[in-house]
């Protein structure tokens, strides 16, 4: 091979290199945001917290742990939410009741079905639904603790 020829494909090599760098993944920033969400003034204990950008971007979600706090992810675990204004919904459910069925005994011919679980709200529905929930958030740069007390 030729000095020339080296010297072409070194350069080649080079500039794809520099291409594909520049192509990465370009994603929004994010900022830390965790809180702690409370019903009636005790902890919620159970559930899902989520933050929608109003401008319709990706949400950012995180179960809520047994003592009521939070941290929100959006691409990678614990890195927050995008910047800016969101609507918050917070989804706390129990299944309660039922009968549980015993797929390999014999049921006789004249048997009553199941009774089916019910869903119990730990906090109220309006809570959880994104065009009834009274909740919001504004994230600015840095860490950000919100705090939810839901009446």
């Amino acid at each position: 091979m030729s000095q020339k020829h080296f010297s072409a494909i070194v350069g080649a090599v080079v500039v794809l290199g520099l291409f594909l760098n520049g192509c990465g993944e370009s994603r929004p920033n994010t900022a830390s945001v965790s809180g702690k969400v409370t019903y009636q003034g005790k902890p919620v204990t159970t559930g899902r917290i989520t933050f929608y950008p109003v401008d319709g971007s990706r949400p950012a979600m995180a179960a809520i742990n047994e003592d009521g706090t939070y941290t929100l992810t959006t691409f990678d675990k614990g890195d927050g939410a995008m910047l800016g204004k969101h609507k918050v919904t917070i989804k706390s459910t129990r299944t309660v009741g039922g009968t549980p069925i015993d797929e390999f005994a014999e049921t006789p011919p004249d048997a009553v079905p199941a009774e089916p679980p019910k869903l119990e709200w730990l906090v109220p529905e309006k809570y959880a639904r994104r065009d009834t929930t009274p909740l919001t958030a504004e994230i600015t740069e840095g860490k950000n603790v919100k705090n939810f007390d839901l009446e």
